[in-house]
């Protein structure tokens, strides 16, 4: 196991799995007194046996157990010392656990409300897939031209009956396509296209222009010159299922939202919907108490204020209220983000799940956890800075962490028949060049490779090259490979060279950073536990007979 697992992730692991207090049961032994807190011989053996697989040894001896006891004594200690510093008195702390709290409410009242969950047919699966072209692939071919007036005319000679192919050769700047009446030479999904293509070339029939659609600074005109019907991967018709489940649990957690609002009465208040639409529009931050304490909404039981709108606000990217610029976008804003939270919250307290000994320990361990966390990041906000030297020593001294993926450099003839590309294997093999082939014969797109076949590719560009790079991987290099069934046509190809390029230290410097930081991070952490054990040494008893009593044999 890491160290940096051992140091820290660990210690909250070991929040969810122990539930330490003052009484001991009849025959549970206490193998460690931490201030008034007891561990025993059952909480320790419920931890060990909670652990990652790789975390355990395959018998648990008294070494193995006093490390596992000494991750235990080191959480009630950190707990102590952020208690000690007054942590668990501080607005964000409290703001913190109040939101987990509520948040693991919901999640139960959810479960309990929408128990049934409606399984997904494989007819809905295909009919979804079908409706958003996921089981069509598409031949595009292009025609790219510099100005909308130009796009205009070559449209017009399309309209006229002149075939797609020789406009292209005429008017296309696209070098790549033009020679071959505009094929991309490839076929693409509608997943593997760019999102604002998607709608416009997915909906094409076959044969079927495209209006001229601006792509950077240049237009195109497209036509699918061939389709065809996929298969989805089982790993791609789970995905679909997934979401259908998802849409279809939302459209209940709709109506039962919908259902709590008019139990409880759910109202809106007109007067502080005005004066919330008033502030916002004045740039009002909601940070004094009296902003925070307008309120939006009042129910049996409770009130929605413009704090709910600005916590709700602070959670999404930007700045969300200040887009509000009247009542009914508040009100939106406010029916999508904050009333459903509330009605279920209040739902939640109803049926006293607040009070369930599951939800009370849950909760004290959540609130350890959010202590052990502050106290670690303010111990990090003071100890750990990096310098600028200190990143360039780490990039050096590391140089194999910051290497680019495989490349691998090939030369190709793809053709679209076997005979044809044994025949040309056989003149390869009598002398000629295989670049002289590929400017004649190769089918593959310009896009991809140079006029002499040569191109280069990743391992992780499988799903873009159908079946060359599974072939290609395999090679030696040097030596004639083929004809290979693949994708688009059968295909004799050398594999010129393989080899992996570090990256400069501006590519890598983000990476350098984070990983020095999580390096530095843990040291601290390491050191700052044993300041805390030392600090609190007289308060730590463990019982050596107790646990080798209970490890010795084992």
């Amino acid at each position: 196991m890491p160290r940096e697992m051992t140091a820290f992730r660990l210690l909250l692991l070991v929040l969810f799995t122990i539930h330490m207090g003052c009484t001991v049961e009849t025959g549970d032994r206490v193998v460690a007194q931490i201030g008034d807190e007891e561990v025993t011989v059952d909480q320790l053996r419920e931890f060990i046996a909670g652990l990652p697989e790789d975390a355990k040894a395959e018998t648990t001896r008294v070494e193995e157990a006093q490390n596992h006891l000494n991750t235990m004594i080191n959480i009630q200690l950190l707990i102590m010392e952020a208690k000690a510093a007054d942590l668990d008195k501080s607005p964000e702390f409290h703001a913190r656990l109040e939101k987990v709290q509520q948040e693991k409410l919901i999640s139960i009242f959810q479960d309990r409300a929408l128990e049934v969950e409606e399984e997904v047919e494989e007819s809905e699966v295909r009919e979804y897939a079908e409706r958003m072209g996921l089981t069509r692939a598409v031949r595009l071919a292009d025609i790219m031209v510099p100005s909308r007036e130009n796009a205009l005319v070559a449209l017009q000679e399309l309209k006229n009956g002149v075939p797609f192919g020789q406009v292209a050769q005429k008017w296309s700047i696209n070098k790549k396509t033009s020679a071959q009446g505009g094929d991309l030479g490839r076929y693409t999904t509608r997943e593997h296209m760019v999102t604002p293509l998607q709608d416009k070339l997915f909906s094409l029939a076959l044969g079927e222009v495209s209006e001229p659609i601006k792509i950077g600074g240049n237009y195109s005109i497209f036509t699918v010159i061939a389709d065809s019907t996929i298969e989805l991967s089982p790993q791609r018709k789970l995905a679909i299922q997934m979401g259908l489940k998802k849409e279809k649990k939302q459209r209940a957690l709709s109506t039962l939202v919908a259902e709590l609002k008019e139990k409880y009465h759910l109202e809106l208040d007109r007067e502080g919907l005005a004066l919330i639409v008033e502030k916002v529009r004045g740039g009002a931050s909601f940070a004094s108490e009296t902003e925070r304490n307008i309120v939006l909404y009042r129910y049996d039981g409770g009130e929605i204020t413009a704090q709910d709108l600005a916590e709700a606000g602070h959670v999404l990217k930007g700045n969300a209220l200040a887009q509000l610029s009247d009542s009914s976008q508040v009100i939106a804003f406010a029916e999508r983000h904050v009333v459903p939270n509330a009605m279920l919250v209040e739902a939640a307290l109803r049926a006293g799940i607040d009070e369930k000994t599951e939800t009370v320990e849950w909760l004290e361990n959540q609130a350890n956890q959010l202590l052990i966390s502050a106290l670690r990041a303010r111990l990090l906000r003071a100890k750990v800075t990096i310098a600028e030297n200190e990143l360039r020593q780490f990039y050096k001294a590391h140089a194999e962490r910051y290497m680019h993926p495989e490349q691998i450099e090939v030369q190709e003839v793809l053709v679209e028949t076997e005979a044809e590309a044994l025949r040309l294997m056989e003149q390869i093999q009598k002398g000629a060049r295989l670049g002289d082939l590929a400017k004649e014969y190769s089918i593959r797109s310009l896009e991809v490779r140079d006029e002499e076949g040569r191109f280069h590719f990743h391992l992780f560009e499988k799903a873009f090259l159908g079946g060359f790079v599974e072939v290609a991987e395999k090679a030696e290099i040097g030596a004639l490979t083929g004809p290979a069934k693949v994708d688009g046509g059968y295909s004799i190809f050398k594999v010129l060279s393989r080899e992996r390029k570090r990256e400069t230290f501006a590519e890598a410097e983000w990476r350098v950073r984070s990983q020095l930081r999580r390096e530095k991070n843990r040291r601290a952490f390491n050191l700052f536990i044993e300041e805390v054990r030392n600090k609190y040494a007289s308060k730590v008893v463990i019982r050596e007979d107790n646990l080798k009593a209970a490890f010795g044999k084992e």
